[in-house]
């Protein structure tokens, strides 16, 4: 029997609009999938359910609603899409991304590799390789995002409390972590080959436009030069199913029904 999964969302206020594009996208390249999606009013395609207020600066708020709400789901995986997403394409096996891991959140960049001090988002990088390392992490240290992550339903708890336990452990070291550290944190200490997980390794699954090079153009399924700030000098070539669009966000919330119909692929 195959695994029963969904896509998941918080997308309140503005969001609701970018997530009501999102799942437009998904429906003209045939995803069928169920999006379940918290908010404030009822979009178009989704299941929607209440979402509270709550502060979103960390992110924090996609663990919290993990544990709260997509628990009582009888789903088998829950894969988190950030609402300023979009699809291309329909991703092939998009659970293969998970080998045997309880969890998958594409890893980014290798802050093992750095010999030279970089800044990523006002903190140290060696500083937060530090950080991983005192809370458990033995192989390679690296950065991710939330944008996009993958979650087993038997995990969810585990994943929280170890998120949740590094958030804070960095607060009592004098650092703000969010949920980008923290999932990539929790999923470092329960995947048994991080490697795996790796961008690099899923190149046509998800990609975030970090550099912006959509801003003004609509993404058309074609392959482009992914980079990361942090080590912006090893590009990689991309061809992703699935595309964060975190420049976008004005626009995508602004986007008319019927411009939206016309950007979706296919």
């Amino acid at each position: 029997m195959s695994a029963k999964y969904c896509y998941w969302s918080v997308a309140d206020g503005p969001y609701g609009a970018m997530m009501e594009h999102c799942v437009r996208t998904a429906r003209a390249c045939g995803v069928f999938k169920e999006f379940h999606v918290l908010t404030d009013r009822p979009l178009a395609g989704c299941e929607c359910y209440d979402a509270y207020q709550c502060d979103k600066a960390d992110g924090l708020f996609k663990l919290h609603y993990l544990k709260v709400g997509m628990s009582k789901l009888l789903f088998d995986y829950f894969i988190w899409l950030d609402a300023d997403t979009m699809f291309v394409r329909n991703p092939v096996d998009v659970l293969a991304c998970l080998g045997r891991s309880p969890i998958h959140v594409p890893l980014e960049v290798n802050l093992s590799a750095l010999t030279e001090d970089r800044e990523w988002r006002g903190r140290s990088c060696f500083r937060l390789r530090e950080l991983f390392r005192q809370a458990g992490v033995i192989n390679a240290v690296y950065l991710s995002r939330s944008a996009f992550w993958v979650v087993h339903r038997e995990a969810i708890e585990e994943v929280y409390e170890l998120a949740m336990q590094f958030v804070q452990e960095a607060k009592l070291s004098g650092l703000k972590m969010g949920a980008d550290e923290a999932l990539g944190y929790a999923m470092q200490i329960l995947c048994a080959d991080p490697e795996a997980h790796l961008l690099a390794a899923h190149p046509e699954l998800w990609a975030s436009d970090v550099e912006g090079q959509f801003q003004t153009a609509i993404p058309n399924g074609e392959s482009w030069q992914w980079r990361h700030p942090v080590r912006a000098e090893a590009a990689l070539a991309v061809r992703p199913a699935i595309i964060h669009l975190p420049g976008n966000k004005e626009s995508l919330a602004q986007l008319p029904l019927e411009a939206a119909k016309e950007s979706a692929p296919g």
